[in-house]
């Protein structure tokens, strides 16, 4: 009994001793807290902004506290279990202060300088009576601070003027801004907006022409004579800015460096539309560079030419460098000359990528990539593409265990940039428009069950009017699938699912698509924005309105294009994202909603096998097999994991992911994600698959999980492990799975394993 006791005890101070340890308190003593966290108390919410003011106070604590997870801070207790390294670079210094990260105490916060330094953030908000001050809260060898803050009432803006009036053409210039200013009279005082108000004046006198013109050469004059917690505010120029500073310019010669080496000498001069273009290697045609060139002899100098520029023929992708450089014209006063220089990359390129992945439908294998680049084919800087991949999978668990498959494909590709064929939309200034054509050819195989070949054809144009939104337009789209070495099971299993097996027919997809995306976000600081986009593409329209001219009848086979039949659908793919900052350490909640919908007509009325909607997978739901759910509460009846009849003409997806850094460029992320596909006809042979307003929401999959992304920047590598909670295959009233994951958590976690986030 004694010994019992004793080896419980035991136990349990090992237990208490590995907590902790991974709480990250060894070296915290009473004396020497760790530092846990802090929060603001407004005995007043600021009238104004209450929000930001409270981002702003909370981003000013620093150093802030170790991440913590459930109490537990792993990062810090790796930090403190290793010993301090010899060197300050190699693995143990990486591991101790790269993958750990050194404890915060209490004592690392400069308490007084914080109060100071929030007050001072209120003050440039207009709150010139706030007050601070803090409160420490002890538990033990941890601590937390309570900053009680009082904002008291803000300075109010009673008038806003720019320029003195006066009759030179600057001062006439500054007083035309006043009509974009975005300050308004009975707003606060707010020294962050008139920062950014004079640097939007300063960039907007520099597009008309004032070269030299800086912030720095704008002041504004606040008088607060105008009465209590009253302010009228004036910018103007400084008396004493230079002569220079305060003439405006206009653009001489104009010289284009078109693809300057550093070693050669020009090999000649052109004159192109009163410009010189001249030639080291002669890459390139001048019309390819000459559109993308919006500094012009005889225009007024410009800031926002000069950028989009730069940001236009960067964006052809082949050159390392666009610079553009101005210097004073010797004899003529007011004059720039430019000279626009293109360091080009190296014209052709090879490129190998081999990789190992692992699917979450029980498919592993490794895969090989080899492709050839070409980044100026017809000397327009159009850039050719050819890619060989070749893949090969077995299946290490489920039902189909030790089932092997392999995928080979070829695909060729001409991105030019600029609109072929179609008139170039107008105001394209940021960055240059694409047309792209594609060829491809590929066969899967599954061994001893199916293969699928494809040939694919296509052109499309991609382009962006402004930073934030995007067009994709795909003019012409052309497959042809062909189901090929089908065994006796699996033809077998078309035969009793006659809809799946007309989704598997060899046919013709020959249609158009257009997407339109659009962001919210203005600045790269901003915390909070929306991403949504409206997708719709639509295929066999123009081919069946050929075929079915003069009112010719359809067969009941429907009709064909060389020999085979064409499919004939419209599909729609809207889609929102909300990305939401929260705390200052860069944590962010992200949602997504998609619902899209897909419906055969015509020609044929059930889609195509690889225009259908799934379900499961690394960026859909990580909880189940990828297309493994649905459609609506259907239950497969297959036992060789073919995961052919689980697909769906709708989709409603919804994913939320709370994401955090761990410690340096290692994140975490606590993820949810529910949805299905369902039937928009009932299919005898999958029972309970349509879709139905009274039912849908009890078909709803759902399932949980944890994430671990290593993000340095350059690549993503994400690893998300989640269990499905909720299964709609299984009758009403036992879809809930809570109890599965005790008893059998080994079979029901699911590890995704993906390059990039999941949305």
């Amino acid at each position: 009994m004694l010994a019992r006791t004793f080896l419980d005890l035991t136990r349990i101070g090992c237990l208490a001793a590995m907590l902790t340890g991974c709480s990250g308190l060894r070296h915290a003593t009473d004396e020497k807290p760790l530092f846990t966290g802090h929060s603001i108390n407004w005995t007043a919410k600021p009238v104004f902004d209450a929000q930001g003011a409270g981002q702003e106070l909370d981003e000013l604590v620093d150093p802030v506290a170790n991440n913590s997870i459930f109490g537990m801070r792993p990062t810090v207790a790796l930090h403190n279990s290793v010993s301090e390294p010899i060197k300050e670079k190699g693995f143990r210094h990486w591991l101790k202060y790269k993958l750990g990260s050194p404890p915060v105490y209490l004592s690392d916060l400069p308490l007084p300088d914080l109060d100071h330094a929030m007050v001072n953030r209120l003050n440039n908000r207009g709150y010139m009576h706030a007050t601070v001050g803090h409160e420490l809260v002890r538990h033990g060898r941890r601590a937390s601070v309570i900053f009680t803050v009082t904002p008291g009432p803000p300075r109010l803006i009673t008038d806003v003027r720019m320029g003195i009036g006066q009759a030179d053409e600057l001062d006439s210039a500054l007083v035309g801004h006043l009509a974009q200013c975005p300050l308004n009279v009975g707003e606060p005082y707010d020294l962050a907006r008139l920062t950014e108000e004079r640097a939007r004046v300063a960039d907007r006198l520099r597009d008309e022409g004032w070269y030299r013109i800086r912030p720095d050469d704008l002041i504004w004059v606040a008088d607060t004579t105008v009465g209590a917690d009253r302010v009228a505010l004036h910018l103007r120029v400084k008396p004493a800015t230079s002569s220079a500073k305060t003439r405006a310019y206009t653009i001489g010669q104009v010289t284009i460096l078109s693809d300057q080496d550093d070693v050669l000498p020009p090999k000649d001069t052109l004159e192109v539309e009163g410009m010189h273009y001249v030639r080291y290697l002669q890459m390139y045609r001048p019309e390819a560079v000459m559109s993308g060139v919006f500094v012009r002899p005889g225009d007024t100098y410009s800031l926002a030419l000069t950028n989009a520029t730069q940001r236009y023929l960067s964006s052809y992708g082949v050159f390392r460098n666009v610079l553009v450089a101005y210097s004073d014209e010797p004899e003529q006063e007011g004059v720039l000359n430019a000279e626009l220089a293109l360091l080009p990359q190296k014209r052709f390129s090879l490129f190998s990528e081999m990789n190992l992945v692992s699917k979450s439908n029980n498919f592993s294998g490794p895969g090989v990539r080899l492709g050839f680049r070409d980044r100026n084919f017809l000397r327009g800087a159009e850039q050719f593409t050819l890619d060989l991949n070749g893949r090969f999978e077995t299946q290490l668990s489920g039902a189909g265990q030790g089932t092997n498959a392999y995928e080979v494909g070829i695909k060729a590709g001409l991105a030019v940039p600029r609109m072929l064929l179609l008139p170039e939309p107008g105001g394209l200034r940021s960055r240059a428009p694409v047309t792209n054509i594609a060829a491809g050819f590929g066969f899967y195989r599954r061994i001893q069950l199916y293969g699928l070949r494809s040939a694919t054809a296509g052109l499309g144009y991609n382009w962006r009017r402004e930073k934030r939104i995007w067009h994709d337009l795909q003019l012409l789209e052309v497959s042809f699938n062909d189901l090929f070495n089908a065994s006796d099971d699996f033809q077998a299993f078309l035969d009793d699912n006659p809809t799946i097996q007309r989704s598997f027919e060899d046919q013709f997809i020959i249609g158009v698509g257009y997407t339109y995306t659009r962001s919210t976000q203005s600045r790269d600081s901003q915390r909070n924005w929306i991403v949504y986009s409206l997708g719709i593409d639509e295929a066999g329209n123009l081919i069946d309105a050929i075929a079915t001219r003069g009112g010719a009848d359809r067969p009941p086979e429907g009709k064909e294009l060389l020999g085979q039949r064409y499919a004939q659908y419209v599909r729609l793919r809207p889609e929102l994202r909300w990305y939401h900052s929260i705390g200052p350490h860069g944590n962010q909640l992200v949602t997504r909603l998609l619902t899209h919908a897909a419906i055969g007509y015509g020609n044929n009325e059930v889609i195509p096998y690889v225009k259908q909607f799934y379900a499961g997978g690394t960026n859909s739901l990580r909880g189940f097999r990828a297309r493994s759910v649905g459609p609506g509460s259907y239950a497969t009846q297959l036992d060789n994991n073919l995961l052919v009849d689980q697909v769906g003409d709708l989709k409603l997806e919804v994913n939320a992911e709370y994401r955090f850094t761990i410690s340096g460029f290692i994140k975490g992320a606590l993820f949810a994600d529910a949805g299905n596909v369902w039937l928009l006809r009932e299919d005898p042979s999958r029972p309970g698959g349509e879709f139905k307003a009274d039912t849908f929401v009890s078909e709803i999959a759902l399932d949980a999980g944890f994430g671990l992304r290593i993000d340095p920047q350059v690549i993503v590598i994400r690893l998300d492990l989640a269990a499905p909670l909720r299964r709609p295959d299984l009758p009403a009233g036992e879809r809930w799975v809570f109890d599965d994951l005790e008893r059998q958590w080994n079979r029901n976690f699911i590890l995704n394993i993906a390059i990039g986030y999941p949305f």
